[in-house]
């Protein structure tokens, strides 16, 4: 068996009777001749309004949404190059191994010098900043 939606049930009697009775609605009361000539001045000054302010308003809104559109597609596709560009400069430093050509040179050094740059981290900033130079150099390709 199906289960019933109580918020649905109860919100459907409750648009019939706030549609049924338009206790919120107002509207302008026109009387003689003098009323039809407002009446349709205000048919005018509402037919202009549309015209000259709401189509150009719209037209912008749809130009800004979609210039943010192409913008943000812009943007990914520039992250995707990056992160494209990066994957191959990570290769071609795998391909010349210059990490090992690294860690072959340290062990000409001391000891304690060699343990203090492991602790610093230094060769891996090294070729990181290898990496990023790799990739500067495909993005300008």
């Amino acid at each position: 068996m199906e289960k019933i939606n109580l918020k649905l049930l109860l919100t459907i009697p409750f648009l019939i009777v706030f549609l049924s009775v338009p206790f919120v609605a107002f509207a302008d009361t026109y009387k003689d001749a003098a009323g039809t000539s407002q009446m349709i001045a205000d048919s005018f000054s509402a037919f202009w309004s549309f015209l000259y302010e709401d189509t150009p308003d719209f037209f912008q809104r749809i130009f800004n949404y979609v210039y943010e559109y192409v913008v943000s597609i812009k943007i990914y596709f520039i992250k995707m190059a990056v992160i494209a560009s990066w994957k191959i400069g990570k290769e071609m430093i795998e391909s010349f191994q210059i990490m090992s050509l690294i860690t072959s040179n340290i062990s000409a050094l001391s000891p304690d010098v060699r343990q203090a740059f492991v602790d610093m981290r230094l060769f891996d900033g090294i070729n990181l900043l290898i990496q990023a130079h790799v990739t500067k150099f495909i993005l300008r390709l």
